[in-house]
């Protein structure tokens, strides 16, 4: 099994007699299979197509190869077809070219990616006399679209810092909560009579999975949108980032399962459930802090006396003081030798005695007396700056969120294609 492209669907009114036309086809001559099957504005989609890439469909997702299930793909593979005619007619009014190199550097990845030698891919194909060039028009059709994507629509998404501290704070609100890894098939819904059908393909596709077809591969061929090219992965989202309906389902997933189809903005959602997790903070030793002291010194043969008197003495001063600022004044009435400020640090790289203490003391806060061979330490933090290293870094961020915008307008774009091109179906 060969995991490497996604095809799209989408369009209305498809005739059932395509599936018995289409398995009829390979017995018949060869007029017949270059029956026209839909036409796509100028262009033609013949029931060779369909048939070829109904077998490639077929020998890249572990799908047993039946009439039955030949039967059940070949409507979503005529409008992935008639989909990826409307990308490489939008590549070429724009003035998209993909050359033969990119398209063998891309098929170079999908051996890569599936452990495979340079080349055996193509042989793969051939063996199960699947016509390479199907594969390479599909190839074609990702990569005009990806350059489509990237040129004409990133220059109208920006992520501002704003946008990326809004998502920063949220995810520290969510710290201590869980999170689930999820990967996803998009199905679109472009008008209210098409609702039906794509319902329909889900449950169908879900099915498939249940029953053997690979996760990963589904996305590959059938799903929509930016996540599609990534595997369908959505990664590490909080509850309060997902639809409540999402959330009451993968609820009750276990880690691996699949749901049934979702109702969501624009067509219907596949979830798997990756794994789950409680989102963790940032470590409270990390913590970079700017702490002030002070010290009430005891010589090292001081008697149980003396010892006790000053921490009598460090409680009375405790008592008086507001502020850092009294802290760095009184400090320097005790013992002008001795800094009151201590400068910034963290919590890591304070002495052993103050970690614990300091991990769980409150800014502006004086510490109770802590004894040590120096002598009695009052402690206070004036500022504290927690680490974000259980986070995302705002690079991360940025492309989350800019992958979650674009993945908006990329359907968008597509669906206006759709709306404004001729296509009939002709079986």
């Amino acid at each position: 099994m060969v995991k490497f492209i996604r095809l799209r669907h989408g369009v209305r009114g498809l005739a059932s007699a395509i599936i018995l036309t289409v398995l009829t086809a390979v017995a018949a001559p060869a007029q017949e299979v270059q029956r026209i099957a839909a036409v796509v504005n100028d262009e033609a989609v013949s029931l060779f197509d369909v048939f070829e890439r109904a077998k490639l469909v077929v020998a890249t997702s572990g799908l047993e190869e039946s009439p039955g299930v030949m039967q059940r793909i070949t409507p979503r593979v005529l409008r992935a077809l008639i989909d990826e005619h409307l990308r490489l007619q939008e590549g070429q009014r724009r003035n998209i070219a993909v050359s033969e190199e990119e398209i063998d550097q891309a098929i170079g990845v999908i051996e890569q990616d599936n452990g495979m030698p340079a080349g055996s891919f193509l042989i793969f194909l051939e063996q199960r006399r699947i016509s390479v060039d199907t594969l390479k028009t599909r190839v074609r059709s990702e990569l005009v679209w990806s350059k489509l994507v990237n040129r004409r629509l990133r220059r109208s998404v920006s992520i501002s810092d704003e946008d990326i501290d809004n998502e920063l704070e949220l995810m520290r609100e969510n710290v201590g909560k869980p999170e689930y890894l999820l990967s996803e098939i998009f199905m679109s819904v472009d008008s209210p009579s098409d609702d039906k059908r794509v319902r329909d393909d889900a449950t169908d596709l879900v099915m498939q999975i249940r029953s053997g077809a690979d996760f990963d591969t589904m996305v590959n061929q059938f799903s929509q949108g930016v996540t599609a090219n990534m595997g369908g992965g959505v990664g590490w989202v909080s509850a309060t980032q997902l639809a409540p309906i999402i959330v009451s389902e993968i609820g009750a997933m276990e880690v691996g399962q699949i749901s049934d189809p979702i109702a969501t903005g624009g067509g219907y959602l596949i979830i798997q459930l990756r794994d789950r997790r409680v989102l963790q903070g940032a470590d409270p030793d990390d913590a970079q802090i700017d702490l002030k002291q002070i010290l009430l010194t005891l010589p090292a043969d001081s008697t149980a006396d003396d010892i006790d008197a000053t921490m009598a003495l460090a409680n009375v001063i405790r008592a008086t003081i507001a502020n850092c600022d009294d802290m760095v004044r009184v400090a320097a009435e005790t013992d002008p030798s001795l800094p009151g400020d201590l400068g910034v640090m963290r919590v890591s790289d304070t002495p052993d005695p103050f970690k614990t203490m300091l991990s769980n003391l409150p800014v502006a806060t004086v510490s109770e007396p802590i004894r040590t061979k120096r002598g009695v330490h009052l402690l206070m933090i004036c500022e504290k700056t927690l680490s974000d290293s259980n986070l995302p870094d705002r690079n991360q961020i940025r492309n989350s969120l800019l992958i979650k915008r674009l993945d908006k307008v990329s359907r968008q774009y597509l669906r206006d294609l759709r709306r404004d091109a001729f296509i009939e179906i002709r079986i």
